[in-house]
């Protein structure tokens, strides 16, 4: 463990977070000091190369490698805000013209920035899994007694070293890295000190100052606040049938209006002599991590009277679909009247409106956040594997289908929810097909998640189609 305790002398902190003489913007004040704040007054207590004094540098490049602390620090509704105003000062440059009664001098305008008084005057930042070698933490102790300030030169503070837990001086409140944080605070990254030598060279020699370099920010859960929502992209054509369909037909509905689709592209907007865009089809790419459109069956499950049938449809195009593509699926979705394929179903087809019923066919259904998801279609494994997925697998899976990584999974052969689908494995699969495993599966994710979620080998045609639910609501079995 590394622990790094800061004190605020005065009770109070002064950082911009950007540069205001270029945005224009109001500044607001840095809150908590940042990771990379801290690594840069680390770096000028004793500098760097040849400029060392009572360390060798190499403490540094560790600090630099470790990932993003946790922060113990007031969260902002316990943090004050006093303004400075402006003010101008005298620059130390001969011109022509006078400042009052400072000959052949002019004024410049001084942004002091912003002013954080937080509850408790203590920020500490601790690296759980970091071991420094004695060396290294005795290193980092020299530093950190040549450390005078923080941010501006009016925030002094006393920074202790330590390789033990937090002292009960430091506050409750705990920022924490995680990809799904709202908080983005400047970090520490291999080759920072490089980046500064490098600056600090360039200004040496005279060269045009650089007042800028590379940050590398993190995302933090800022104490008190929820996560961020992950949402998958793309856009979304819901479609609504006058007559629900059987849920063991889900591939001949996706596979019908995917044909009924491509012909109306065909006719209304490519033309006899052009051509069907590759992410709408699915042809034409090799390689891994391409997305082309999918097409969901949409059925009635999830409640106590829900049968599986199927109420509606929807088209999904992924990010980066041409807008050419997405406009003209829009305009085949509105031509489309009727789906129907001969002696197995028929049914009236409109775009959804904004009714509320039925429930199975409203975009809320599918696109409620929830962090817990379960699969209405079963889904096709990616792989064979014995005896079943593991976590990791089931993650690689979400990968694969452009969703965060799972906290928990777990497997079935039967639905989890009544009107989930249990098909036999001629509905799942074509005769030409290869067969793989399937199970519906129930997955439980570290931050909301807001749909459609689709995992599987199959789900270009539906299968693997997941539903939220309630984090505690029950699921039969």
């Amino acid at each position: 463990m590394l622990t790094i305790e800061v004190e605020l002398l005065h009770g109070t902190f002064r950082a911009s977070t950007h540069d205001v003489a270029l945005t224009g913007l109001e500044d607001p004040g840095e809150w908590p000091p940042s990771p990379a704040r801290l690594f840069a007054a680390f770096v000028a207590a004793d500098g760097t190369r040849d400029r060392c004094r009572v360390t060798d540098g190499s403490e540094l490049r560790f600090l630099e490698s470790q990932p993003p602390p946790v922060i113990h620090a007031d969260r902002p509704s316990n943090v004050t805000t006093s303004p400075l105003h402006e003010r101008f000062v005298v620059v130390d440059k001969a011109v022509k013209n006078t400042v009052q009664d400072y000959p052949a001098r002019n004024s410049s305008v001084a942004r002091p920035g912003t002013r954080r008084s937080p509850r408790h005057p203590h920020v500490v930042y601790v690296w759980p899994h970091a071991s420094p070698g004695s060396g290294t933490l005795d290193a980092l102790r020299l530093r950190a007694a040549r450390i005078g300030y923080l941010g501006c030169s009016d925030s002094p503070v006393r920074v202790r070293v330590s390789d033990q837990p937090p002292t009960d001086r430091a506050p409750t409140d705990l920022w924490e890295p995680t990809d799904a944080g709202t908080a983005f605070l400047p970090v520490p990254y291999e080759g920072l000190v490089d980046v500064l030598d490098d600056v600090y060279d360039q200004f040496r020699e005279g060269a045009t100052r650089r007042s800028w370099f590379r940050t590398q920010p993190a995302a933090y859960r800022e104490p008190g606040r929820g996560v961020r929502t992950f949402r998958v992209g793309g856009a979304v054509i819901w479609l609504r049938f006058q007559t629900a369909l059987a849920g063991r037909r889900i591939l001949d509905v996706t596979e019908t209006l995917r044909k009924a689709i491509f012909e109306l592209y065909q006719r209304e907007v490519a033309g006899e002599d052009g051509d069907l865009p590759a992410v709408l089809t699915g042809h034409g790419f090799v390689g891994r991590g391409f997305q082309h459109v999918h097409w969901l069956a949409l059925p009635d499950a999830g409640n106590p009277r829900s049968r599986g049938r199927i109420h509606g449809a929807a088209i999904w195009m992924p990010d980066g679909t041409p807008a050419e593509a997405v406009a003209g699926v829009r305009t085949a979705a509105w031509r489309l009247r009727e789906l129907v394929k001969p002696k197995v179903f028929s049914t009236e087809v409109a775009v959804h409106g904004g009714e509320a019923q039925p429930w199975a066919s409203h975009p809320r259904r599918w696109q409620k956040s929830s962090r817990r998801f379960v699969s209405v279609f079963p889904v096709v494994h990616e792989r064979f594997t014995r005896p079943r997925p593991s976590l990791e697998e089931v993650s690689l899976w979400c990968e694969h289908s452009g969703l965060p990584a799972p906290v928990a999974a777990r497997l079935r052969r039967d639905p989890w929810l009544r009107g989930g689908a249990s098909l036999h494995p001629r509905e799942v699969f074509r005769a030409s097909d290869e067969r793989y495993p399937y199970s519906h599966v129930e997955l439980v994710f570290d931050r909301p998640v807001t749909g459609p979620v689709m995992l599987g080998r199959k789900r270009q045609f539906g299968l693997g189609l997941f539903a939220p639910i309630d984090e505690n609501e029950r699921t039969d079995g």
